[in-house]
């Protein structure tokens, strides 16, 4: 079993960076003469921000490190358009959907180290946004979300300032969203019918973006709520079939079994 850093020395978040870093991490293990694992094939799994290395490294896996053998992927819970994330993470939101906005303080401050030129507090934040940011920079995200649950940081822009008010930032999380690479090896993704954290809109399109595009997809929503939840829900058939493509056996079948199941205007829809 590899588990690897694949936040890095920025703390890297939702970016393509922490796919390379995966492979690389794979890369070294196959390297090791050591456990005689030169030759073996590899499954990858990962939820929330686990799945968001593991499937980028599936999207990168041809164009970067075509010696990592891959036979499959599993992620769920996992953002697709940051786009579309950062625009709910980032309002109020009622009841159990307002504790999403602490990802956006935490994708801000990670942001923040690895584009310092985009992602400037100074330049976006009033003072108090600032210090919040500074604060949660050398802290784990369970306590970060503490501080950042019921707190959009909307409230803490600078008068005329917003994410959507810079070309920049668009572009940065334009071009680290899911989809920019089709993978070339199986894959199975789930998420929740209601994620307070990651909503299904989100999602969607990009899995949609897959199927269309011919991914080797297997695609299913959990009737369950709550993103935790939601992670142990998956967890068993995610376990099993990676467990069958590691003994060799097929992935099976194709299929996107997706529905939206709230309508729209509904908090996390």
């Amino acid at each position: 079993m590899n588990v690897p850093d694949f936040d890095g020395k920025f703390n890297t978040f939702n970016t393509y960076a922490e796919g390379k870093m995966v492979l690389d991490s794979l890369r070294a293990l196959k390297n090791d003469p050591a456990l005689g694992l030169t030759d073996s094939g590899i499954a990858l799994y990962g939820y929330s921000g686990g799945g968001s290395g593991s499937i980028r490294a599936a999207e990168l896996r041809a164009s970067y490190a075509p010696d990592v053998r891959l036979l499959g992927t599993t992620i769920g819970g996992t953002p697709g358009d940051l786009v579309a994330q950062a625009r709910y993470a980032t309002r109020a939101e009622p009841g159990l959907t307002g504790t999403s906005n602490f990802t956006m303080w935490l994708g801000f401050a990670s942001l923040a180290r690895e584009y310092p030129d985009v992602f400037d507090p100074a330049d976006l934040l009033t003072t108090e946004g600032q210090q919040i940011i500074k604060d949660i920079q050398s802290r784990c995200y369970a306590t970060i979300a503490l501080t950042g649950v019921y707190r959009p940081i909307s409230a803490y822009y600078q008068p005329g300032k917003s994410l959507e008010s810079s070309l920049e930032i668009l572009r940065v999380l334009q071009d680290n969203s899911l989809g920019k690479y089709l993978p070339d090896t199986p894959i199975l993704w789930w998420h929740g019918l209601w994620d307070e954290l990651i909503p299904p809109s989100v999602v969607l399109p990009t899995v949609q973006s897959y199927w269309e595009r011919g991914a080797d997809l297997r695609f299913y929503t959990v009737p369950v709520p709550e993103h935790i939840v939601n992670a142990v829900t998956g967890w068993p058939p995610a376990v099993a079939w990676t467990s069958a493509v590691l003994r060799g056996l097929p992935p099976g079948p194709k299929f996107k079994a997706d529905y939206q199941p709230l309508p729209p205007g509904f908090p996390g829809s």
